[in-house]
């Protein structure tokens, strides 16, 4: 078979691979859809993500759906032929982080698609490749492959919601409309907040946040940005979700929290980053961070399959197989993306863009 690998920096190469065949208690995955991730990103752009740096050649891809193809021994509750979502998460399952369910912090785990860990596991980019069963969700007729593969990044925003505690009738601040930012606003509306500001700077993003529910947005350059959010919260917001993964947005959220409110912090910031610490003191503002989730697919799927939450019209781009190393340089270029999902089998057709 045949598996997009990352050699180095902007070098991915269609490598001739052996089929993998399932072990026990695994299944064998035929890929359909692959999200494209902000990870997958700075693989592809620097040849590492962050202090994470590929000891050998590996396929990225850990957002993917895909076809039950093979049963490993000993594997029940599943059939040839099934529609699936794909849990990359693996976890020791045995530590302590693990038993008391907080699998995210597993100081074992690993990734698929991801060189934090050595070895390193294959993601998705190929035409087949081999899971635990217990990461394997298979799917309802009412969610479909396509939407399957964004199951994943709407974990890690539900987590991030969850981090929050409740906000049911909260006031909150969205900072940063990715991919992860639309999902978080939509979660945390499918969820009851009482109303939701985007804070953005690209056009783009504002106009999707509106389309994901969102009660305002706001350009936080605009000259009036601070009075407009001093105008919608004049006590300040009760929750603000950092997702823009940048300094100057982690600053903005603790200046716009009210006194005793959460920040949960999901973007990815720099090591060392200068912040008005003052603040979290004179507020008593909770800050919290966020990684990835822990059992959040049964989750998401349940809110997806309720109609509380729609997720599939953020695939704003698609690209074939055949056409991987063009859709991560789109990925990168590109200022009018929110999702862009790689197709396979590989005689899927062109791609297309809002």
């Amino acid at each position: 078979m045949q598996r997009f690998r990352l050699h180095g920096a902007r070098q991915m190469v269609l490598d001739d691979v052996p089929e993998p065949a399932p072990d026990a208690g695994e299944l064998l995955i035929s890929v359909r859809s692959v999200g494209i991730c902000g990870s997958d990103k700075h693989y592809f752009a620097h040849g590492r993500c962050g202090p994470f740096v590929p000891k050998t050649a590996f396929a990225l891809g850990h957002e993917f759906s895909g076809i039950v193809a093979a049963l490993g021994n000993g594997v029940a509750g599943f059939n040839v032929g099934d529609a699936v979502a794909v849990d990359p998460l693996l976890a020791c399952g045995n530590c302590p982080m693990c038993r008391s369910g907080h699998a995210n912090l597993c100081p074992e785990k690993r990734y698929m698609g991801s060189a934090a860990a050595w070895p390193h596991v294959d993601g998705a980019m190929g035409d087949k490749v081999c899971v635990p069963a217990r990461n394997v969700y298979r799917l309802p007729d009412s969610i479909s492959l396509s939407t399957a593969a964004l199951i994943e990044p709407a974990s890690v925003a539900f987590h991030a919601v969850r981090r929050a505690g409740q906000v049911n009738g909260s006031l909150v601040l969205i900072i940063g409309g990715g991919a992860i930012g639309q999902l978080v606003l939509r979660i945390a509306k499918a969820l009851g907040v009482k109303q939701a500001v985007l804070v953005d700077m690209q056009d783009y993003n504002r106009r999707a946040g509106l389309r994901s529910g969102a009660d305002y947005v706001i350009d936080p350059l605009a000259p009036d940005a601070a009075a407009q959010m001093q105008a919608l919260a004049p006590g300040g917001f009760d929750v603000a979700w950092e997702a823009a993964g940048a300094p100057q947005a982690l600053t903005l959220a603790i200046e716009r929290v009210c006194k005793g409110g959460v920040i949960v912090q999901v973007g990815t910031l720099p090591d060392l980053v200068q912040i008005p610490a003052n603040l979290i003191m004179a507020k008593e503002i909770d800050l919290r961070g966020s990684v990835q989730y822990h059992k959040a697919f049964p989750e998401v799927m349940a809110l997806l399959g309720s109609g509380r939450l729609r997720i599939d019209d953020l695939v704003t781009q698609r690209f074939p197989f055949a056409r991987v190393p063009e859709a991560l340089a789109f990925a990168l270029d590109s200022r009018e993306s929110i999702k862009i999902l790689v197709d396979l089998p590989r005689e899927a057709t062109e791609y297309s863009h809002e």
